[in-house]
């Protein structure tokens, strides 16, 4: 009897003890994420995407940094694609590569000149509810960045991306792309011409390519190049985000490794 009374002493003593250690073990992780203020979790969010910011544009400025990363390479314009297939059918692929590549180097070089634009954004941001980036999506924080600036900094990053196509001389492609172009396209085509130009011609007709391939102007060109090198910023960035969520121990701020491990 002495036996079995003991026995269910110690079994209510360790139930009790077991409710205290886990009380202690709550209590302590409580206590750390009091300790993380609104302000730490801003400044988290600020850093986790000022780390993005850098490995994007020290990503993107290397040597084919657009080029050769099929996730931000940025295409020709979709209004040239038909036009652009027809060149690449009777030999003129170099032609279409040549540009495509001169387009994706405008957006390298003018890459590193957008970093204090995109670093000052993330400085001036408001988060009025950090709690609630920290335990969105993989990439809520730079979405909300993307949804809240991208417009600011499509009109900063402009004349860069213009300067650099100037530098560069896309234009210069572009022009040697429609020249070869032309040499298929003439004037005043035959539409009972069975012969190569006339298949060809039949063919731009049906699909549009020659309204499109005549309308690029520089300006649209810019548009365009700006928007996709901006887009692939994000992308990049998004990645970088993706990358700290998971193992927070990797970021290089301290506050960044202290918050994002509260809410992995």
């Amino acid at each position: 009897m002495k036996a079995l009374l003991l026995l269910t002493l110690s079994v209510f003593a360790f139930a009790d003890w077991g409710g205290l250690l886990n009380g202690i073990i709550n209590s302590k992780k409580n206590t750390k994420l009091q300790s993380i203020t609104t302000n730490d979790k801003i400044i988290a969010l600020k850093d986790a995407l000022s780390d993005g910011t850098k490995y994007a544009i020290s990503s993107l400025s290397k040597q084919n940094g657009y080029l050769d990363n099929a996730n931000v390479k940025i295409p020709l314009p979709s209004s040239m694609q038909k036009a652009a297939s027809i060149v690449k059918k009777y030999g003129g692929t170099k032609y279409v590569n040549n540009f495509e590549a001169a387009i994706n180097h405008a957006a390298e070089k003018a890459v590193p000149q957008t970093y204090n634009i995109f670093m000052n954004s993330i400085k001036k941001m408001t988060i009025k509810d950090a709690g609630k980036l920290l335990k969105g999506g993989k990439n809520s924080a730079t979405n909300f960045f993307k949804e809240k600036d991208s417009k600011l900094l499509y009109k900063k990053i402009y004349p860069i991306i213009q300067n650099s196509i100037k530098k560069i001389n896309v234009m210069k492609y572009y022009q040697s792309l429609k020249k070869y172009y032309q040499k298929y396209m003439p004037s005043t085509p035959q539409t009972n011409n069975n012969s190569l130009f006339g298949t060809i011609v039949n063919f731009a007709k049906t699909t549009g390519a020659k309204k499109y391939m005549m309308n690029l102007s520089e300006k649209s060109l810019n548009d365009y190049v700006t928007k996709k090198s901006v887009s692939g910023i994000f992308y990049m960035i998004s990645k970088q985000e993706e990358k700290i969520r998971a193992n927070p121990l990797s970021a290089t701020s301290a506050i960044v490794k202290k918050v994002f491990s509260h809410y992995k």
